[in-house]
């Protein structure tokens, strides 16, 4: 499936993808990170489905043969690790930890927006997400994120002197639509949490 320069799916939409089954996998296509993140939902879909950026890769995809690779798979745990972050659902608060001297371009903001659809496809959680010590982040990651993430309320846990600084860009250049604010402490993050539930 084509999706272009997709810039919108409606809930009808997306639930009609989820429930196809006139498909053994669905490949979606696309040419940027915006269509990778707008159909992070098919994950749940009932047959496999993946995301490529280019055709060739999404017609080997459908040909392979075999069991569904693990990236295919529904997940079954809470937990997922990969080489930027940790995810997992804690006591209903979606936790996300970056790995050391981590550097969140764009590919790395999508893949925080899925796993946190995957974690929580229907219900809209808070989120605590540990910095632990950022190198940067991109203005399309941040973008990504403001956009893509649904959540109920973010808490940005850092100790470096720069992490509230961009805590605040981020919420003056990018406008989150949920509440977020910097904390040097994941007690207090959790705290100011269990309020905005």
């Amino acid at each position: 499936m084509h999706i272009g320069l997709v810039e919108r799916i409606t809930v009808e939409a997306k639930q009609l993808l989820i429930d196809d089954t006139c498909s053994t996998r669905t490949a979606v296509v696309g040419v940027d990170e915006v269509g990778r993140v707008l159909t992070a939902f098919n994950y749940r879909s009932a047959t496999p489905s993946r995301y490529f950026d280019n055709e060739s890769d999404a017609i080997a995809w459908l040909r392979e043969d075999g069991e569904p690779d693990s990236k295919d798979a529904h997940p079954d745990s809470a937990f997922a690790a990969n080489e930027h972050f940790t995810a997992e659902m804690r006591g209903g608060v979606l936790w996300l930890e970056c790995v050391a001297s981590t550097e969140v371009d764009n590919a790395v903001a999508a893949g925080i927006v899925d796993r946190a659809n995957q974690l929580s496809p229907s219900v809209c959680p808070p989120m605590l997400i540990r910095l632990n010590h950022l190198i940067s982040v991109t203005e399309e990651a941040l973008h990504t994120l403001a956009t893509g993430l649904n959540i109920a309320a973010l808490a940005i846990v850092g100790v470096e002197t720069e992490d509230p600084v961009i805590t605040a860009y981020y919420k003056q250049q990018h406008h989150p639509p949920y509440p977020t604010r910097h904390f040097t402490t994941i007690n207090d993050a959790q705290q100011w949490l269990t309020k905005c539930r």
